[in-house]
């Protein structure tokens, strides 16, 4: 169902917010740091050079607690201040897949790509991460959205 692309990808300057959240406030955190790092890119001249993306790491499996890291790539380093970090989606090979539908579906996308990996005798190396192509709020139809899934693998 999903077509596996592999891709070399460079390092690509990013502005970012970091929090913790949980899978029921996911949305609404996401959303207040998509608008506070692009007013921040605003008051600082960045450019943003591609759709939002988010990264996510397990803390509480029990509780649905993520680590994210949420943000826009940007032309160029961006400055960072004591909300935003000026920083980086890493570099490497990586395994990446379309997704089109509502987000609580991604996880056969995820699964797809683990798949294609181990297949190949390969490992995840580091960071994965969701580029997201359709705003729910220009979007409502959640059977539309479109997500490109990114994993590093080695």
């Amino acid at each position: 169902m999903y077509q596996i692309v592999p891709r070399t990808l460079p390092e690509q300057p990013t502005l970012a917010m970091r929090g913790k959240a949980d899978a029921e406030h996911l949305g609404t955190w996401l959303a207040a740091a998509y608008r506070t790092v692009g007013d921040h890119a605003a008051r600082t001249g960045s450019r943003f050079s591609g759709p939002p993306f988010a990264s996510y790491r397990a803390l509480d499996t029990e509780l649905h607690e993520f680590e994210v890291e949420a943000g826009f790539p940007v032309a160029s380093p961006g400055i960072g201040d004591d909300t935003v970090d000026a920083s980086s989606l890493p570099g490497g090979r990586a395994a990446t897949t379309w997704h089109v539908g509502p987000y609580d579906s991604l996880t056969c996308a995820l699964t797809a790509i683990d798949e294609w990996i181990a297949a190949r005798g390969a490992r995840l190396d580091g960071r994965c991460w969701e580029i997201y192509y359709s705003d729910p709020v220009s979007e409502p139809d959640s059977s539309r959205w479109r997500t490109e899934i990114v994993k590093l693998y080695a």
